[in-house]
């Protein structure tokens, strides 16, 4: 029988399926099969009978016909035999020299995926076929006229590639036909790509390439009887490049699904979102960084540093959401010591034990094959890889720079960030905006900052006529002239419970603050955050001007920094701040010195054997410490308290209550952290009924001022907002106000004199209103730049980031407001003593 040559039957099928292509217009999968007979072609092109040697400039003379066959169909349909032709033309030239590397053919795989996506991206249609297919034909090359050895191993590799490629093929043949980006892939006529498409062509195309590659390779295997066969082909040379390229895709698919579950913190969501655009891009970002470690460094340390990057990125972000339902910002990074002081209260025995055997088995592993280990990490630079790499980082960095780009797969840069950004941008994009706007979110410095613009802003706001104490029956025969004492406490996660619906009480919780409550606070934070109302309460700045997730203690306060605090203390007032936890927590014990406060008592001033409930120094214990420290002053007092015993987690906290609380439409976890959280409140309200009773006694003139500091995590760590929209609450001065969507972040504000009546707000206020307020009523002498308070509480009663529409950034109040911020924050503290 006459041997059949392969190279003919090629020509005969690249005829027919160009016919097919030419009079016959299918779907995406039609038109796979007809790409995938076209690899039978490109694949078996070597064995073509090359008769065009012999004729001078013949191939060069083809060619240019070739191209202006291209130019004509290219407005209309580009022939598939146009486009077999050229390619054929190509690479019989440049081949011959690539070929002499021994990295040529896994290079020619990653030139696939890289060309394809950065033409994705240029102004004109350009025809991919030379090079998806191009990896098809370097394949070709090194089998032809050669035996491929044949062992179990051959034939196992050759279809364990063949069955990988075909599934990732056509699953992302899918996606892609899903989203409407891809009408055909022949790759001989695409035509502005735009960015969605360009996030899944790369891959289709590369897949299509291992597809086609490993299909024919085994079907050259079959026939290779048909071969005279000089030289033997060994496929087992590949295995380590096949696996590497395999588990470069897997451990970026790997760290991308850990990075991005932390964020949604469901299994089945991660896994649909992972082949959405905006998660691809993630992918493809991922994929630049990391051929650029592993150009520079080499596999080993990339794999260390990415991994460890991945790990961080992953727990971080699972506990800040877990906790504050909120992404890990990179300057979180100042409260890393926290981390620690958070989650002492939620850790077991088996979890940290568990830990400990992790690790000890980590060192051991370390040890015992460190030999290994450094071999592993051996460095090496890899001048192949280093043009792709590049490639690739600079053309995700171009779609993240540019928003038309960005965009149209769902990532773009906000001007608000927290979950729903990075939700939306995936978690290397946000990251990338993060630090690339690094030096805004720290250091905001208005343009118009100077001394000149400080010192008008200090005259334009004088003190206003009514500072003065007035005296009143209240209190009996205290002196007005005296200076009074002032207490402000700050409880901890004080909301009024008897908001919610549909639960019964068997006492009023809340019996002192409902007698005694002159208005609301809405804190900038709930369920954690607690310095930053207690950042807004003590200086009179506002949250609103920094980004999300800043703790200000953390991030901004490293110098003295005025507050009421320092106000007082410049008055001739004793200041003492008390909070029973630990100093180090949100930087107090430094932080308090930069204030102004003379005196910090923590939790190493109490003794918790005889001083705590539940695992906490308790409210009454605190207000002990107030009076002592009031009657232990021979000068007017400031005190400022942050109570310590109402802290989350509330289930399973007491072992006896004074109050039961009821619900049929809680469940029993839910009713145990309900009835936790009201014995906390019970006590906190009983304990301030017990300071005022005490403070009723004196006849020193005193102010004293109560108010929570956001409400707390009512439920799971993981759902504490499920009680809140279970039962729903009672929010009539929510509505009336227009902030409805803050409901659940206002707090009780109580105030209390003995010598003066005091004020009943009208409004729901920003907790940087009180400062002014405190200074006001005790009529002490301070910095101008308080006096601007008055007229932004009336304007702007609430400036919160939740809702940023309620303030308008170009009025003149708000941007003087800013640059005092600034100046007292970043700038050169102009307004510090300024009267």
């Amino acid at each position: 029988m006459k041997k059949i040559n392969k190279g003919i039957l090629a020509l005969i099928v690249a005829v027919a399926i160009s016919a097919i292509d030419i009079f016959y217009n299918g779907n995406g999968y039609s038109q796979l099969l007809l790409a995938l007979a076209a690899s039978f072609a490109v694949f078996n092109m070597p064995a073509i009978p090359d008769k065009l040697n012999k004729l001078p400039y013949s191939k060069l003379i083809l060619f240019i016909l070739n191209i202006v066959l291209l130019v004509f169909t290219f407005k209309h349909k580009v022939l598939l035999v146009n486009m077999l032709l050229l390619s054929y033309l190509i690479w019989s030239a440049v081949t011959p020299f690539f070929q002499k590397f021994k990295s040529f053919l896994p290079v020619t795989f990653l030139m696939c995926f890289v060309a394809v996506y950065a033409a994705s991206f240029l102004g004109f249609s350009v025809p991919l076929f030379i090079f998806v297919f191009y990896p098809v034909y370097a394949l070709g090359v090194l089998t032809h006229e050669k035996n491929i050895i044949k062992t179990p191993k051959i034939w196992l590799f050759a279809f364990l590639n063949l069955a990988g490629a075909a599934v990732l093929l056509v699953l992302f043949m899918y996606k892609a036909l899903g989203q409407s980006v891809l009408s055909s892939i022949l790759f001989t006529n695409i035509t502005k790509l735009g960015t969605v498409t360009a996030v899944y062509l790369p891959f289709i195309g590369l897949f299509m390439a291992w597809f086609a590659a490993s299909g024919n390779l085994i079907f050259h295997m079959l026939t290779s009887g048909f071969e005279k066969g000089n030289t033997a082909f060994d496929l087992s040379d590949y295995f380590k490049p096949v696996f590497s390229f395999i588990s470069f895709f897997v451990f970026v698919t790997v760290i991308t699904f850990l990075c991005e579950y932390s964020i949604r913190q469901e299994i089945k969501a991660t896994i649909t979102d992972m082949l959405h655009p905006n998660i691809m891009f993630n992918i493809l970002v991922l994929c630049s960084l990391y051929m650029c470690l592993i150009s520079l460094f080499g596999k080993g340390i990339s794999n260390v540093l990415l991994s460890i990057v991945a790990i961080f990125l992953t727990i971080a972000n699972f506990i800040k959401f877990t906790y504050f339902d909120e992404p890990f910002y990179p300057w979180d990074l100042y409260m890393f010591k926290n981390l620690i002081g958070i989650c002492k209260d939620y850790l077991n025995i088996p979890i940290v034990i568990a830990v400990l055997v992790i690790l000890a088995g980590l060192i051991f592993l370390l040890v015992k094959f460190r030999k290994n280990v450094l071999s592993y990490l051996k460095p090496g630079f890899n001048f192949v890889i280093m043009p792709f790499a590049l490639i690739l980082f600079l053309l995700n960095a171009n779609v993240l720079a540019d928003y038309r780009l960005s965009v149209q797969v769902g990532v773009q840069r906000s001007w608000y960030i927290g979950k729903a950004e990075i939700l939306a941008n995936g978690m290397y994009a946000q990251n990338y905006y993060y630090l690339t706007d690094l030096e805004k979110y720290l250091n905001p410095k208005p343009d118009d900052y100077s001394e000149e613009t400080m010192q008008a802003i200090s005259d334009k706001y004088p003190a206003s006529v009514d500072n003065s104490v007035t005296a009143s029956t209240v209190g009996g025969a205290v002196k007005s002239a005296e200076k009074p004492n002032v207490i402000a406490i700050m409880s901890e996660s004080y909301w009024d419970l008897t908001k919610l619906n549909g639960l019964s009480f068997s006492k009023d919780v809340a019996e002192n603050v409902h007698k005694y409550q002159r208005g609301m606070l809405a804190p900038p934070a709930i369920g954690g955050g607690t310095a930053n109302t207690e950042f807004e309460a003590l200086t009179g700045m506002s949250l609103y001007f920094m980004s999300p997730g800043i703790i200000a203690y953390n991030a901004y306060l490293r110098t003295e920094t005025p507050s009421i605090a320092s106000v007082f203390k410049d008055n001739g007032y004793s200041t003492t701040a008390i909070h029973p936890n630990g100093g180090w927590f949100y930087n107090r014990d430094k932080v308090y010195n930069y204030f102004g406060f003379e005196k910090f008592y923590d939790v190493s001033s109490f003794d918790m054997n005889t001083q705590t409930k539940g695992p906490h120094i308790s409210d009454y214990a605190l207000v002990d410490k107030i009076l002592e420290t009031l009657n232990s002053s021979d000068k007017p007092a400031f005190i400022f308290a942050v109570s310590m015993e109402n802290h989350d987690p509330f289930d399973n906290k007491y072992s006896s209550f004074d109050v039961n609380v009821e619900s049929d439409q809680l469940n029993s976890s839910q009713k145990s952290i309900i009835n936790g959280y009201a014995q906390g409140l019970y006590d906190a309200d009983q304990s301030l009924g017990k300071l005022i009773e005490e403070l009723k006694k004196s006849d020193k003139p005193t102010l004293l001022y109560f108010f929570g500091d956001h409400a707390p995590r009512l439920g799971t760590l993981d759902d504490y907002y499920s009680v809140y929209d279970k039962l729903g609450a009672k929010q009539d001065s929510e509505l009336k106000q227009g902030i409805g969507e803050l409901k659940y972040y206002t707090t009780p504000l109580v105030t209390w004199s003995n010598f003066r009546e005091m004020r009943s707000f009208s409004s729901i206020i920003s907790p940087s209103h009180l400062s002014y307020e405190i200074l006001k009523d005790a009529g002490v002498d301070h910095p101008n730049y308080f006096n601007i308070m008055p007229q932004l509480e009336e304007k702007y009663p609430i400036m919160h980031l939740k809702n940023m529409g309620l303030v308008d950034p170009d009025d003149e109040l708000v941007k003087d407001y800013r640059l005092i911020q600034y100046d007292l924050l970043f700038g050169n503290k102009y307004l510090k003593s300024g009267n």
